[in-house]
């Protein structure tokens, strides 16, 4: 799914351009561009996250699932997070949201690891494509500025670091969608129910 997810991103990126559209305004933020491809993959993210908040947190609820209750409120975060750019507008603490986040990634790993059959690697999976996402985010841009003279080629590479950045986040967010959709709707604690 992780890699589905990032070849989806790349088509749609690739077509985007092919077109004529600015396809680093469709992987960012809405708010932060302007034209009709502004903000279409990250608000495809913000709506399989919220999905995922969702489905897990109704899982939790009725299998009495504190795992999927704490993936919920990962998700939920992740979901308002970006949806209203809280994170960047942190400023130099926003090392705090990502310290929160890995906090959250580390109790919902500890939780399955401990309360399930099995240790969940596509959660692990997810938040390690979301783990690479802060990476880039946090230091590709100033990498890009630091090592290279202003040219052509440093814009180039400053406005891909976006694309790089919400790649592997989006592939990680369709894994982390369809283990909430799978752990949720198919839990055997449903077939009572059935």
């Amino acid at each position: 799914m992780l890699f589905a997810g990032m070849i989806f991103a790349s088509i749609l990126v690739v077509a985007l351009h092919l077109a004529g559209y600015d396809a680093v305004a469709a992987v960012r933020d809405q708010s932060l561009s302007e034209g009709p491809e502004a903000g279409l993959l990250s608000n495809l993210g913000i709506l399989l996250m919220g999905f995922s908040a969702a489905t897990a947190g109704f899982g939790a609820w009725k299998a009495s699932s504190l795992p999927l209750a704490f993936l919920s409120v990962f998700c939920c975060l992740f979901t308002i997070d970006d949806a209203f750019l809280i994170h960047e507008r942190l400023g130099f603490w926003e090392f705090l949201a990502f310290a929160l986040y890995g906090l959250l990634a580390f109790i919902v790993l500890f939780l399955f690891w401990k309360t399930a059959d099995f240790f969940p690697w596509p959660v692990l999976v997810a938040f390690g494509a979301f783990a690479v996402s802060v990476a880039i985010d946090v230091v590709w841009g100033d990498l890009v500025i630091f090592i290279l003279p202003p040219s052509q080629t440093q814009y180039f590479l400053w406005r891909a670091g976006f694309i790089f950045e919400d790649l592997p986040k989006f592939g990680g967010i369709l894994v982390l969608a369809s283990f909430a959709m799978g752990e949720s709707l198919l839990n055997p604690a449903f077939e009572k129910e059935r």
